[in-house]
């Protein structure tokens, strides 16, 4: 495993040493990479592809930060941070320390934090490079064996069916196993809002959609999961994903670039560890499609149902605390701005036009259900008390909501909100209320993309299969 090194202590080295330790990082991957290929775990080509990252890491993290430095300029602030639990490092009044770009380096994990023309706050998180170990990993249990399924299927066309055309065509557009392997670097950019995510995708790839430039995105492979129906996102997992094709030299090297919502992507590192445990298990299970059904296998089977269950409630909880801020906004223009100027609402139901086109802009649908307002934001539910305490931050980021006594700990905390906090509370309802129809109508609307399901026949005994 990697050494981890504190940002704190690597800012204070002198820039020769810092280069020195990366070098020394790059020939222990370059070890790895070459006992791979000589046992044959890796071919040449996945080798050479993997030289291109390793060979000299410092120059290719350099070349990353002049990319995104284009688009985004300088920083306000680089911070540190745990991608476990999310926080930074802060002085003794709790505001985040600067440690400069100087703290940027394959082996740290660093925040750059930005402010958009909303006053809204962006980071770029930037871990570690990912170690040559775990490329190889991948490569070898996932996008090798991808790659040899796709050629098997391909041989089909020439040997069964016997359309020699169509496997040489078929051939030529299968991805080779490294050209797969797209997050050796992999960004998270993150925006406090839905629209602040969509504008930065639109930045990118209208600025950056040349195939001639220092590093382009191709817009064809920019994946939305925001846009996709509800039925085709089970663990309701949100983020937009694209490939940056970064040029070094006469080379192309491609990076992960994932742009979430700031509180979906901390509900990313509460679900990491029970991904881990998910893909332990699942490694475990044969390789091939077995009729074989063992104590063993029922045993894994139900323990990864019971785990993905576990990863989609988590993430629906912070779709919730995510709807929650937005309505606490709608709640803060109208306080704020038209009732302190007695301005009258721009509709009979008491709604003001502003308000309205934000939350149709940055409400998140949770699911299909006729949206009631009665109990949706309501403190008979614990998920809204949950969700209320992450709002303030009377919770830490990686508070584990499906620990045995987490309810203890948010009823608690809950019952101890101060008069205005109540009040606060109050008016996120109210505001739920008031705009009601606004949520529904994008009910609706995302109901609309669902494919049309056919209706099972009915049998004139037993009325309609369920």
């Amino acid at each position: 495993m990697q050494k981890e090194y504190d940002v704190k202590k690597v800012v204070n080295l002198p820039t020769e040493e810092i280069d020195r330790i990366q070098k020394q990082i790059d020939a222990e991957n370059l070890e790895t990479i070459e006992k791979a290929c000589n046992e044959y775990r890796i071919s040449p080509l996945e080798r050479d592809y993997l030289l291109n990252f390793y060979a000299d890491g410092m120059s290719v993290y350099r070349d990353v930060y002049r990319t995104l430095y284009e688009t985004f300029r300088r920083p306000e602030r680089t911070c540190s941070v745990n991608l476990e639990s999310g926080k930074v490092d802060c002085d003794n009044s709790g505001n985040p320390i600067d440690y400069g770009l100087k703290a940027v380096t394959p082996f740290t994990c660093t925040r750059l934090e930005y402010v958009d023309k909303f006053n809204n706050p962006i980071y770029i998180i930037f871990p570690r490079m990912k170690s040559a170990d775990r490329a190889i990993e991948k490569l070898e249990k996932k996008y090798g064996k991808e790659y040899q399924t796709a050629l098997y299927n391909a041989a089909r066309l020439a040997f069964e069916k016997e359309d020699r055309e169509a496997f040489a065509e078929k051939l030529q557009s299968i991805p080779q196993s490294n050209e797969r392997l797209h997050d050796i670097i992999r960004l998270t950019i993150t925006s406090k809002y839905l629209s602040g995510v969509e504008r930065i995708t639109q930045v990118l790839a209208h600025n950056h959609d040349s195939p001639k430039a220092k590093f382009y995105i191709n817009k064809d492979e920019i994946r939305n999961r925001f846009t996709l129906p509800l039925s085709k996102n089970a663990k309701r997992y949100y983020d937009i994903k694209m490939i940056v094709h970064q040029k070094k030299d006469d080379k192309l090297l491609d990076m992960e670039l994932q742009l979430k919502i700031q509180a979906l992507y901390e509900a990313d590192l509460r679900t990491h560890k029970i991904y881990e445990e998910v893909r332990t298990i699942e490694a475990s299970l044969p390789n091939k499609p077995t009729t074989e059904d063992t104590l063993d296998m029922r045993q894994k089977t139900a323990r990864i149902k019971i785990l993905n269950n576990r990863i989609r409630q988590i993430n629906e909880n912070s779709i919730h605390q995510y709807n929650m801020m937005v309505l606490d906004k709608a709640r803060r223009i109208e306080d704020d701005g038209y009732r302190p100027l007695r301005i009258e609402p721009d509709n009979k139901d008491g709604t003001y036009d502003q308000c309205r086109q934000f939350i149709q802009k940055e409400y998140l649908v949770e699911s299909y259900d006729t949206f009631n307002p009665e109990t949706a934001f309501s403190a008979d539910n614990e998920i809204n008390k949950l969700s209320f305490l992450r709002l303030l931050g009377k919770l830490e980021t990686d508070f584990n909501e499906t620990d045995e006594n987490a309810s203890k700990v948010i009823n608690y905390k809950f019952s101890r909100l101060t008069l205005a906090e109540k009040e606060r509370f109050n008016g996120i309802n109210e505001i739920a209320h008031r705009y009601s129809s606004i949520i529904r109508r994008k009910i609706l609307a995302k109901k609309k993309l669902e494919p049309i399901m056919q209706t099972p026949a009915l049998s004139p005994k037993r009325g309609r299969e369920l």
